[in-house]
């Protein structure tokens, strides 16, 4: 019997052991599925802060390499070149806090005092928040994360680039993320410097390689304030697909005139709104303007009412009074002659 229950005992200890153990496994193996994830969810955020893609840059950086040692012997073999296009010195400032960037340009003495030009932007989490780096490459049109394409981008420092609003089609002008373009002005894009196509076209053609930008952040705009963009979301999609300040020939914008009832559904929603609150606040305005004029105006008659009806009250009163005693003091007065009389006989007769 005790053999039995110490054989029971030992199968059962063993059992456990093996429940422990394989316990044990899944635990692990858990923690390391956790631990996976959380690798994979670090590097999605991290990706989610890189704009550009990575290899496309890479590859843009080569052909603009190859570009550059052609250009560079046909600048040698050519005396009517354009070397110097590009190069004009230029400083950039970058104020992430307003949302501006700001062009200067050097003074007499060689400083970079003078603004030139400032342009509204849109900046994000991964813009830096200091420091100032050279430009070293550009490109007309680069793909960024998320498959849509940056006109006119110009690289600061790893993927961090001036360029417009996102394009969904690459060299397409008219694929404008038009709900973005809205957001300029305020904090928008993952890290990039968003600018108008005009803006980023000026940095593109303008701010020649080893131009210095430098990241600060300040209330003040700067000396030239801060520009605004057009808000187009509202408008026709023949029209809000394209960039407002693009200068290429077939952009709507530039042949665009509003006619009769035209404006955008905001512009009209606005101005009804505007309407109805103005004939509010006249309405409530008049309300009380009317009832404080009311309340004056009763105030007013009540006093003199109340002052006449004194006055009425007062003089009643004086005058009855006066009249009586007036009558008493007269019968007094008759009273005496009367008794004066009386006592003049009765002394004649004496």
């Amino acid at each position: 019997m005790k053999d039995k229950i110490i054989i029971i005992s030992s199968i059962i200890i063993l059992i456990l052991a093996i429940i422990t153990i394989i316990c044990v496994n899944c635990f692990k193996t858990k923690e390391r599925q956790v631990a996976r994830i959380q690798s994979i969810e670090e590097t999605k955020i991290e990706e989610t802060y890189n704009e550009i893609d990575i290899e496309e840059l890479q590859k843009e950086e080569k052909e603009e390499q190859n570009t550059e040692q052609v250009n560079i012997i046909k600048d040698e073999n050519s005396k009517g070149n354009n070397a110097t296009k590009n190069k004009m010195p230029y400083y950039i400032k970058v104020n992430y806090g307003a949302q501006v960037v700001t062009i200067y340009g050097k003074d007499n003495e060689g400083n970079y005092t003078l603004p030139i030009k400032a342009m509204v932007c849109s900046t994000g989490v991964a813009t830096p928040t200091s420091g100032v780096y050279s430009i070293p490459a550009r490109w007309e049109w680069l793909r960024l994360k998320g498959y849509v394409w940056g006109h006119y981008s110009t690289q600061i420092t790893g993927n961090i680039l001036f360029h417009s609003v996102p394009y969904l089609r690459k060299g397409d002008p008219a694929s404008l993320e038009y709900w973005e373009y809205d957001k300029l002005g305020t904090y928008a894009s993952a890290g990039c410097i968003r600018l108008t196509v005009k803006d980023a076209k000026w940095i593109y053609n303008n701010c020649a390689k080893g131009t210095k930008v430098e990241f600060y952040s300040a209330p003040n705009p700067g000396p030239l304030g801060k520009p605004t963009a057009k808000k187009i979301s509202s408008y026709p999609d023949y029209l809000r697909n394209w960039d407002p300040t693009d200068t290429n020939n077939s952009n709507p914008w530039l042949t665009y005139k509003p006619e009769g009832n035209t404006k955008p559904q905001n512009e009209i929603q606005n101005n009804v709104a505007n309407t109805i609150k103005n004939e509010i606040v006249n309405e409530a305005t008049n309300t009380m303007k009317n009832e404080v004029v009311n309340e004056v105006t009763n105030t007013i008659k009540n006093e003199i009412v109340n002052e006449v009806t004194n006055i009425i009250n007062n003089t009643k009163t004086n005058t009855t009074s006066n009249t009586t005693e007036n009558e008493t003091t007269n019968k007094i007065d008759e009273n005496r002659t009367t008794e004066n009389n009386i006592v003049n006989k009765t002394n004649k007769d004496i």
